[in-house]
């Protein structure tokens, strides 16, 4: 009989002090990740007694999707770390323990997660996925009529355990397991977003006048806008704890001799932004092959609403020419809502993206008809860099031991409906899958130089 315990403690100090020296762990390495500490705790008789020789202690990771009567799993992650008896020692008599597993014999552990990882099979670079269930329901039109359907309802969880498995001479002679949750704190203070598939280059979007000039014989002069940030970092204000992200926004003009529009004047927009998060899950991996409809989860839901006024100014004229285009720019700023919690996800069974559904309508500008935009653009949110710190730098995480929570504590905030944070999530310690782990490649981008209108 084996008597274990598995717990998680907090992340070590820089320099161990005498009492804790048995259990210093390697430095801390300059890579962006971050490090889960624990220690295993046996009892002294299972020790004296030869009750094992060696324990494997594994941190693992998976995506489990169903819908309707189909499932699957999706292996993240798994690390390994093996562990002898000589590694178990007892605790120093000038330590302290308050229970009984800390006064009995341990084993210190640490595992370095990486914020990003190359799944089986390919070199694409992901992102972990944080500890969540999400909830969802698609319809499958029946036989029976044309607008007959049947709702059928799907799950996907998102979980994380520590498993502990003590042999003897190569058999297994027990088991312990203990779940661990990865909190959003875990991307928080470092998430940055660009707009997707536009290869670092700005986004261009034309407005439309309205009607009544859409009608006119006379040619309406097009008006255009411009965003340009390929890379936008979302900050955090240290006294309120919000975040923000700016959005630097410019609009043109083509000007001919029959416009009447004066170029030193400036315009006001009325903005009407929303925050989108589409999420999508299925037990068939998502391939590049067409998967039935009634085997699909989408969900798309609203995190926020920011209505704001916005001024575009001209940018000044130095030479005494008449000017043949008008340009105009200004900038809007974002409250980030508490949905945007981790990077966008791209694994087989499961799937989440951002976009920003943008509605500007222009007025005031004098000889000039007024115009509206309305358009949805994807956003590509990436994880760099790392708490406190710069992008590239490591990022000091923490762990917290009662709740076995990878970094500091936070308010969840925001959700999406139906989807909720599982604070004890069910491992699957008999899920066969193969442990695939390369070295992290890190990826620094050149942004592209800004318009002129913008230097």
């Amino acid at each position: 009989m084996i008597f274990a315990r598995l717990c998680i403690t907090q992340a070590p100090t820089a320099v161990p002090t005498v009492a804790d020296a048995d259990e210093a762990l390697p430095p801390y390495p300059h890579s962006q990740s971050s490090r889960l500490t624990g220690r295993l705790s046996v009892l002294e008789d299972s020790l004296r007694q030869q009750a094992f020789d060696t324990v494997q202690l594994c941190f693992r990771g998976i995506i489990a999707s169903s819908v309707g009567g189909k499932s699957a799993v999706e292996d993240i992650i798994t690390l390994t770390d093996i562990k002898t008896v000589s590694d178990f020692h007892a605790p120093s008599p000038t330590s302290t323990g308050r229970n009984d597993s800390q006064k009995a014999p341990h084993a210190p552990f640490y595992f370095e997660l990486p914020t990003t990882i190359s799944s089986s099979g390919s070199t694409k670079l992901r992102a972990l996925p944080l500890t969540s269930r999400i909830s969802g329901t698609t319809r499958l039109a029946s036989t029976g009529g044309l607008n007959d359907t049947r709702t059928i309802r799907g799950e996907c969880n998102i979980s994380y355990w520590i498993e502990a498995q003590f042999q003897q001479a190569g058999k297994q002679v027990g088991f312990l397991s203990e779940p661990v949750k990865i909190a959003p704190s875990l991307y928080t203070p470092r998430l940055r977003a660009s707009i997707a598939n536009t290869k670092s280059q700005p986004l261009t979007i034309l407005a439309k006048p309205d009607l009544l000039s859409r009608c006119k014989i006379a040619k309406t002069p097009a008006l255009s806008v411009t965003l340009y940030e390929p890379d936008m970092a979302i900050s955090t204000d240290p006294a309120t704890n919000k975040r923000s992200i700016t959005l630097p926004l410019a609009i043109s003009m083509d000007l001919n001799g029959k416009t009447a529009v004066d170029a030193r004047q400036s315009v006001k927009c009325s903005a009407d932004i929303k925050w989108e998060v589409h999420t999508r899950f299925s037990p068939t991996a998502n391939n590049g092959r067409r998967s039935s409809i009634s085997e699909v989860v989408h969900k798309s839901t609203t995190a926020s609403v920011c209505k704001s006024s916005i001024l575009f100014r001209p940018l000044p004229q130095y030479e005494n020419t008449q000017r043949k285009s008008y340009v105009a720019t200004s900038q809007l700023d974002l409250a980030v809502p508490d949905a945007v919690s981790q990077p966008t996800l791209q694994w087989g069974h499961l799937s989440r993206t951002y976009a920003l559904d943008m509605t500007l309508a222009f007025h005031g500008l004098q000889g000039a008809p007024k115009y509206t935009l309305h358009s949805s653009i994807p956003l590509n949110v990436t994880a760099t860099g790392g708490r406190n710190a710069g992008p590239g730098q490591d990022m000091d995480m923490e762990i917290l031991k009662d709740d076995i929570v990878i970094s500091v504590a936070e308010a969840e905030g925001e959700s999406d409906t139906d989807e909720e944070t599982d604070p004890n999530p069910p491992p699957f310690p008999g899920t066969s899958t193969t442990p695939q782990t390369q070295p992290q490649t890190v990826l620094v981008r050149q942004p592209t130089p800004p318009p002129p209108y913008f230097r």
